[in-house]
């Protein structure tokens, strides 16, 4: 009985160090994307502005880019990185983070229009 406590021990200890590290290694990495995009110049920053503007606009940013990457979270963070960075203001960056997660139903809207054709499947 007392073998199975000191087993389970370490391998708690070990998630909690490994869970402390991904965090860790998430915010450095969200520290560098916005770091890069400060690196961008003033011009892509402009011309970002200049595109979001549009709220519509900015919400099929989103919607594309979710869909072209399949993950919201990867969107997000790299929106998320470019306020940070001060490339986009978080006035322009909401209809994007709101088309990210519309975006992430545009493959499973595409999977179940595919399967529309088998009633005894759909």
């Amino acid at each position: 009985m007392k073998e199975n406590k000191q087993t389970k021990h370490p391998q708690t200890l070990y998630k909690v160090i490994l869970l402390v590290l991904f965090v860790y290694i998430f915010l450095v990495s969200i520290e560098l994307l916005g770091g890069s995009f400060k690196l961008m110049g003033e011009g892509f920053a402009h011309q970002l502005l200049h595109t979001t503007s549009n709220p519509f606009i900015g919400l099929l940013m989103g919607i594309i880019a979710t869909s072209l990457v399949q993950s919201s979270s990867v969107t997000t963070s790299i929106v998320v990185s470019m306020v940070a960075g001060g490339t986009l203001t978080i006035r322009h960056a909401i209809p994007i983070v709101m088309g990210a997660n519309i975006g992430t139903t545009v493959t499973n809207t595409m999977v179940s229009m595919g399967h529309i054709t088998r009633p005894v499947e759909f």
